[in-house]
């Protein structure tokens, strides 16, 4: 398993990432950041920390231009693509399946969707999909149950996961701050998931939020590599 945190694609906060302890970052886009994106490709690749994903911005399908650099940016880096906008609905994977992306990608969960939902437009037509922890949690009341269950059925399509806590209303949230389980939360992706957990929470709360998640994990951390402090 690889620990991750997530910035946007600026040199500043790349650095603080590389002076926070860590070696792995998922990139958080606006459309100012594709404007060219030629400039932020320089910027991600002498940086350095290593691109392990990269969210779309939230923009709708019309835009496809910054779809397409984000495609362009995620190849640059051998990065994996998270499929994610407000203004996109599961029910629109044809759509995004005709962007014909280059570089692989799956989608993220959006709040509140069931896993029923997921199984039917996402994982059973054969798509890869993020795994947002809080999102889950907000649609399904055994959130846990779920989790595990996605995992077991469909680990192989599954990539990336997303994790900070939440309450029923609110995602984001450091370790500790909602009601998610985190520790038997830690220890189903322990025993179930060997990809990249991207933590979501804000820069000041990674520390925190690494070294909880590490302290649930099994004695035998071997398989985890942690990247951060």
């Amino acid at each position: 398993m690889l620990i991750a945190g997530k910035c946007p694609p600026e040199p500043d906060a790349l650095a603080a990432a590389a002076d926070r302890g860590f070696e792995a970052v998922e990139l958080y886009l606006e459309r100012h950041h594709l404007e060219p994106v030629e400039e932020t490709i320089d910027a991600v690749t002498s940086s350095d920390v290593r691109i392990v994903s990269v969210h779309t911005p939230h923009v709708p399908l019309a835009e496809r231009e910054y779809l397409d650099r984000t495609d362009r940016l995620a190849t640059a880096c051998d990065a994996y693509v998270v499929f994610h906008s407000r203004f996109v609905n599961h029910v629109d994977t044809a759509d995004v399946e005709a962007l014909d992306l280059r570089s692989p990608y799956g989608y993220e969960n959006k709040t509140g969707v069931s896993a029923r939902h997921l199984r039917h437009m996402v994982l059973r037509p054969g798509h890869d999909l993020v795994l947002d922890v809080a999102h889950l949690f907000m649609a399904e009341r055994e959130y846990l149950d779920e989790l595990e269950s996605l995992l077991v059925e469909y680990g192989d399509r599954i990539e990336v996961i997303h994790l900070c806590d939440s309450t029923p209303v609110q995602d984001g949230l450091a370790f500790g701050a909602g009601d998610i389980d985190m520790t038997a939360t830690a220890r189903l992706l322990d025993r179930h998931f060997e990809g990249i957990v991207v933590l979501e929470v804000m820069p000041d709360d990674q520390r925190a939020a690494l070294e909880a998640f590490a302290a649930t994990q099994s004695n035998d951390l071997s398989r985890m590599i942690a990247i951060g402090d």
